[in-house]
């Protein structure tokens, strides 16, 4: 088996392409040669999954490119990641399908987003639906994040469904993580897109409430990361300045900027209620720092989390605020977390499952 890989790798820096880069670093090692074509569609976090001109001629190109690598390498399996519940990135995946997968004897889909299948019942014409099934249907192997997750790749009818959990590099190369500093406030810190989909405001919110029924300040929000646009931004700045003691925005952090963030808060809240949420990246790098982690009860996340996690329900204020209160009194027993993240969710297992799921499709199949 050759993989050509047709997805996009950073930048910009989003789950996604953090993990499609981390399967074309990590496979060739394992036996599985790798050759990649990058779709780079994205310039950043709020270009991703929109519209735009320019994406259907850096689409053309990324074909072309993936159909001469094809001859040119002998590449015999095109692995892709469809697009979520999206009208335009679904069109976006025809063309793709349309022009790609003829060329080559096998198909792997990765689904790292989630909710086609929901959106194909739900929302898609009939011509849309039959389309779809004609040219993303029935892939040789179709992998998802979680058991939850399946709905995609059954709605397609994929020929095999194999369940590989994200994973990534220990952050701290196998030391233990250092002390925190005293919860004298308690920061709770929100990582990722900073949205009101992905509950930066339902998170917000929650801080504040906790501070007015403890009469003092108690709690504070680090927020780090992208917003989707202008107009979230702005909304966000202005109840930040409202409460400037409470709220902050760190802009978007990685590499020490983030680590000192995860060592410095007492607790990751992440509430989100985002359509095509898979399995999120910032609740395994929260575990590898042994954070506490509020997260809620949607798509792949109760899969992910140990039970020292404390789990809500989308859109539930109040129980978030619950939450942070009790988890600034009683903390979950030091090092559970990453004690999870270390034996399900590392680099080696997430590539030593990629590539089984890999080769047993080449078994099963029974194809060169």
């Amino acid at each position: 088996m050759k993989l050509l890989v047709l997805a996009q790798t950073p930048p910009p820096l989003h789950g996604q392409s953090l993990m499609v880069q981390t399967l074309v670093d990590g496979l060739p090692a394992h036996g599985v040669a790798v050759h990649h074509v990058n779709l780079g569609l994205s310039r950043d976090a709020a270009d991703i999954g929109r519209w735009r001109a320019g994406k259907i001629f850096a689409v053309l190109g990324a074909c072309f490119r993936a159909i001469a690598a094809r001859f040119r390498h002998g590449c015999d399996t095109l692995y892709y990641v469809p697009a979520p519940g999206k009208r335009g990135a679904l069109y976006r995946d025809w063309i793709v399908m349309l022009l790609c997968r003829p060329f080559f004897n096998r198909l792997v889909l990765h689904w790292h987003a989630a909710g086609l299948g929901e959106w194909l019942a739900t929302h898609a014409t009939a011509p849309e639906r039959w389309v779809t099934q004609v040219l993303l249907g029935r892939a040789d192997l179709s992998i998802v994040l979680a058991k939850a997750l399946r709905g995609d790749a059954v709605a397609l009818h994929a020929e095999k469904i194999a369940v590989v959990a994200n994973g990534i590099a220990d952050p701290l190369a196998g030391a233990e993580p250092p002390a925190r500093p005293p919860a004298n406030p308690f920061q709770v810190l929100f990582l990722g897109l900073c949205s009101e989909e992905k509950g930066l405001f339902a998170t917000a919110e929650a801080v504040l409430a906790a501070n007015q029924s403890a009469g003092r300040t108690e709690f504070t929000l680090a927020a780090a990361g992208p917003f989707p646009d202008a107009e979230t931004e702005r909304r966000f700045t202005s109840l930040a300045a409202v409460n400037p003691s409470v709220l902050r925005h760190a802009g978007f952090v990685n590499g020490a900027a983030k680590t000192e963030l995860l060592q410095r808060s007492h607790c990751l809240c992440l509430p989100t209620r985002y359509p095509f949420e898979g399995q999120p990246l910032v609740l395994l790098e929260a575990m590898a720092h042994d954070l506490p982690i509020i997260a809620t009860r949607w798509r792949g996340i109760p899969e992910t989390l140990p039970p020292e996690a404390i789990l809500v329900e989308p859109g539930d204020g109040a129980t978030i605020k619950e939450a942070l209160v009790l988890l600034q009194k009683c903390p979950p027993p030091a090092g559970s977390l990453r004690q999870h993240f270390q034996g399900k969710l590392t680099l080696d297992r997430h590539i030593a499952a990629l590539v089984g799921a890999l080769k047993s499709e080449r078994t099963n199949s029974g194809r060169p």
